[in-house]
This record gives C-alpha cells, sequence and structure tokens, in this order.
C-alpha cells in the first residue's frame, strides 16, 4: 500500500485540467461468464478471504474471455491471489459484475489442527477483452526496486514512445485503487516521446510503502496508463481513493484502444 507525503504543501489530490470526456462502456459491450472463487481463511479476517475469493472468481473470468491461462491457487493466504488478478489486466477487463450466492464450509486438514472456514463465492461478470492498440504508442515503466521494507519510498520511472499524458495508480492488496498521479501538486504535463518522468519528481514529496495493517508481505501493482490526449480520470470517477476496478475499467475503456497503452509495475512491500 502506497502512501503519498509532502513535508512542504499540504497534499489535496486533485486535478485542473481539461480533459477528453469519452462515453462510458454498457454492459452490452462486454461478455458475461459465471465463475466461482474460493478462499480459506487463515491468517485473514473472513472478510479479506471474501475479497480474495472474488479476485478468483474475477480471474476465472477474464482468463474465460481472453483465452489465457493465470496459474493460481484456488485457496489463498494473505492476499496471495491479488497477484494473479492483476496479471490478467492487461487481457481482460471486469466492467460489472454480480454476486450470485455465497457459500461456506468448515474443515480440519487432520484432528489436532484448528478448523478453518473455506468462503465460495459465485459471480457473474461482465468482461471486455483487450483490444490490439496502436502497434507504435507504447509506454514502459519500472520501479526503484521489486520489494520494499515498511517506510521504504518508491519510484517509478516511466517513457512513452510517443508524446503522451501519463496516469498512475495503485492497486493495493485489499484492492482499494487511488489515483497518483497527476494531482495538485504534479498536474499532468505533456511528455515528449522518447523522454522519461520520475514520480514524484517534487522536492519534499514522498511515496512511501507500507504492507496492509496486520499484513506481513502483499504483492501489489501500479498501473501507469498512457494517453495521446489529456485524461481526467478523477473527474470521471470523482474521487482519487476507494476506486473500484469497475470504475476504473469503465473509464479506461471508454477510450479507444488506439489511444491509450499501459504498464502493470508489481511489487511486494514487507512488514520490517
Amino acid at each position: 500500500m502506497s502512501q503519498l507525503f509532502t513535508f512542504l504543501l499540504p497534499l489535496a489530490i486533485s486535478l485542473s485540467f481539461f480533459a477528453i470526456r469519452p462515453s462510458p462502456v454498457y454492459s452490452a459491450d462486454c461478455s458475461w461468464i459465471e465463475t466461482s472463487g474460493e478462499a480459506v481463511v487463515e491468517n485473514v479476517t473472513a472478510e479479506e478471504a471474501k475479497q480474495a475469493a472474488l479476485n478468483r472468481a474475477r480471474t476465472k473470468a477474464v482468463e474465460g474471455v481472453s483465452g489465457i491461462n493465470v496459474q493460481g491457487s484456488t485457496l489463498v493466504k494473505d492476499f496471495a491471489l491479488v497477484a494473479d488478478f492483476i496479471r490478467t489486466l492487461t487481457s481482460g477487463h471486469v466492467v460489472d459484475e454480480k454476486v450470485l450466492g455465497w457459500d461456506s464450509k468448515t474443515y480440519q486438514d487432520r484432528p489436532d489442527a484448528p478448523p478453518v472456514t473455506v468462503y465460495k463465492v459465485n459471480l457473474r461478470t461482465c468482461v471486455k477483452a483487450a483490444e490490439a492498440g496502436d502497434p507504435y504508442f507504447k509506454v514502459k515503466a519500472e520501479l526503484n526496486r521489486p520489494v520494499f521494507m515498511a517506510g521504504d519510498e518508491a519510484r517509478i520511472t516511466a517513457g512513452c514512445t510517443r508524446d503522451c499524458y501519463l496516469t498512475i495508480v495503485n492497486i493495493s492488496a485489499d484492492n482499494n485503487i487511488s489515483i497518483l498521479y497527476p494531482n495538485k501538486i504534479e498536474p499532468a504535463g505533456r511528455m515528449k516521446g522518447g523522454a522519461t518522468y520520475t514520480f514524484p519528481s517534487v522536492p519534499g514529496l514522498a511515496l512511501e510503502m507500507y504492507p496492509l495493517q496486520g499484513h506481513k508481505r502483499d504483492a501489489e501493482a501500479f498501473y501507469i496508463i498512457a494517453t495521446k490526449e489529456k485524461f481526467d480520470l478523477q473527474s470521471m470517477v470523482k474521487k482519487t481513493e476507494g476506486l473500484t476496478s469497475k470504475e476504473l475499467y469503465n473509464a479506461l475503456l471508454s477510450l479507444p484502444a488506439t489511444e491509450r497503452a499501459d504498464e502493470i509495475v508489481m511489487y511486494e512491500v514487507r512488514e520490517k
């Protein structure tokens, strides 16, 4: 989980530029599929296990529509499945979903072991498969390190093959999606093709990394989006934190595939 701090100015994320405002993606534009996902309550809360089960069901849905296969455990612990779900984002996007029902069961591996609870969700998901974009419009990003200890600072370096505008979001292990850039302190600027941009770039602004409360280790990602024109994501979703995947992908997929490019940079964050 990333936290953006500044020691110079109070940080209030707010976009203030004009941007294209394309129409949203509707359910008719995607394919509905029914899947299920399971997660065991072990070293996580019941709510965390349910979130992990939902992620597994979503992953299966993207696999089913896009034809890819993401290897992942059915029973997940400590949000390990979030990495599998994030890997599907380049092949398809969940733009709508309906929970059909939940089931739970308790079992023991052996008589002297404590009982554990498994949650299973049945989900109906609308997935839009990734479309071919502009083969000459690519974005590349990297982090200053692949593993962070609590309190370490992250730096994201990104470049694009053509002139572009960047949007950076964080996908945390509990599926909380936050817009990091642009923001009030670092507004969007057109980046020249072949140039690189490092975030944060303002002195005194730091991107500090921490695992979720109660977690020793989390798998998360930064999602770097490049667009040929300004893309006002905050104005479309009306917030900077707590975005749902549906909100993010409907906004993103409202752009033609040829007008955008993206890169997913995964990382681990660990407790000291």
